[in-house]
């Protein structure tokens, strides 16, 4: 073999196997005090100490997911390696569904959680939360991503973010998620 194609397979390798940086303790409450701010600024409504909760929740169960999930570098890497059977989870819509019942545990008084994805149906579909203050309309919302960068929480305004953010029909809620979002069809024991 020689020297290029070696250097380009280990190259790849070290890529491909690349653990990702989730940060230090001080690091991720930096990212939630900033994602705090960011909750605060949809509305004056919002609770500055909800949007803590919600912001240090996500932050570090992002975290936590991500030491369950182990994903590589490259969140498309880990769809393939669970798409071909050799991890169990780590598909985004994995990540917003263990994310979502911590969040929605937070009993949310100011703010409102929605489901979301973009280019649903599509071999590009990809899978979110979006926060709004309570009543205010979902495209002047915050969707909070903790697949885009493999554990490390990305939150960006839904009128800005790169992918088309819509509201998941009710009829689609994962069944994960139903006694959570649907209480009157699904009552707790």
């Amino acid at each position: 073999m020689s020297r290029l194609p070696r250097l380009t397979l280990l190259l790849f390798t070290l890529l491909s196997n690349a653990c990702v940086n989730l940060g230090t303790p001080e690091q991720r409450q930096e990212k939630a005090r900033r994602l705090s701010h960011d909750l605060q600024q949809l509305s004056p409504s919002i609770s500055a100490s909800e949007a803590d909760k919600v912001a240090a929740t996500a932050v570090e169960t992002s975290t936590e997911l991500a030491r369950d999930f182990k994903p590589l570098r490259f969140p498309w890497m880990n769809n393939g390696l669970v798409n071909a059977g050799l991890r169990k989870r780590g598909l985004c819509y994995q990540w917003r569904d263990d994310l979502f019942p911590h969040l929605h545990r937070l009993n949310l008084k100011t703010m409102d959680l929605h489901l979301t994805s973009a280019r649903r149906a599509t071999l590009m579909e990809h899978n979110a939360i979006v926060v709004t203050a309570k009543g205010q309309r979902f495209e002047d919302g915050i969707a909070i991503d903790p697949w885009r960068h493999c554990g490390v929480l990305a939150w960006a305004k839904v009128s800005e973010d790169r992918y088309p953010w819509k509201p998941l029909p009710r009829e689609l809620t994962p069944v994960v998620l139903r006694p959570l979002l649907m209480p009157e069809l699904y009552p707790s024991n």
